[in-house]
């Protein structure tokens, strides 16, 4: 049996991507090419045990939403949880809860944020809606991954040529040496979209001298990962620093 085909068999068991990538010894990548590429059965067992984790995160969300209502907060304090939740904001999800202007808001609202009982409801709840997602740490890794190894020339094509000068008259030009003149042309062009990744790609919108491409800053995908490499070990915390210093001295 072949490696894309063992691969498979893990897969229809469960196996998340990057476990097979790191049982086989490949990249992240190479285990999504065969799923597209080689990959055909649908294992029934597969699809119900997903549909039946689905229903099991939903119910996780319903219990710590039940959770909170039974908490000892007060009404509005609930009412700011969720709110906050919503936005991300402290300051506008108080305004919105207590109705009271920005100046007032703009204390009060991070203070109660940080309420030990508050955060604790907050945490509570967005872990139960990022198992409902699907999402884990290891997915938001990955995507940070993709961006901080994101490069230009994955996307654009790019080089140059040269080109002789002529007259109006079609006649070579020449230089005071007598030799002919030559003009140095750029060129460049997008690569297919169905032969790359887009996830890196911020945003495509046209300038005034053609389209442009921008990717999402990936020193700071960068500067992240290394964030979370340093409290992941406290053992790697000087090997990690140089590599940091030497990265930067590169770009």
């Amino acid at each position: 049996m072949k490696k894309y085909e063992e691969a498979e068999q893990d897969y229809l068991f469960g196996l998340k991507y990057k476990d097979i990538a790191d049982k086989y010894g490949v990249s992240i990548s190479t285990v999504k090419s065969w799923k597209s590429r080689y990959w055909k059965s649908d294992d029934v067992a597969t699809t119900d045990k997903k549909v039946a984790q689905k229903v099991a995160s939903k119910k996780s969300t319903e219990k710590a939403i039940d959770e909170l209502n039974n908490s000892e907060l007060t009404d509005k304090q609930k009412a700011f949880v969720l709110e906050y939740l919503r936005i991300s904001n402290a300051t506008q999800a108080y305004i919105n809860v207590y109705d009271v202007d920005r100046r007032i808001a703009f204390v009060t609202g991070p203070r109660l944020l940080g309420n030990v009982r508050v955060q604790n409801e907050i945490k509570r709840l967005r872990k139960a809606k990022l198992q409902e997602l699907g999402v884990d740490a290891f997915d938001l890794m990955e995507d940070m991954v993709i961006e901080a190894r994101a490069d230009i020339g994955d996307y654009i094509d790019f080089g140059k040529y040269d080109m002789l000068h002529v007259d109006s008259e079609g006649d070579v030009k020449l230089d005071t040496d007598d030799k002919p003149e030559i003009f140095h042309k750029s060129w460049a062009q997008f690569k297919d979209k169905n032969k790359i990744d887009t996830k890196p790609i911020k945003s495509i919108k046209m300038g005034k001298d053609g389209p442009v491409v921008e990717l999402h800053d990936r020193n700071k995908a960068r500067d992240k990962l290394l964030e979370l490499l340093k409290s992941d070990s406290s053992n790697t915390k000087i090997e990690i620093t140089q590599f940091s210093e030497i990265n930067h001295d590169n770009n």
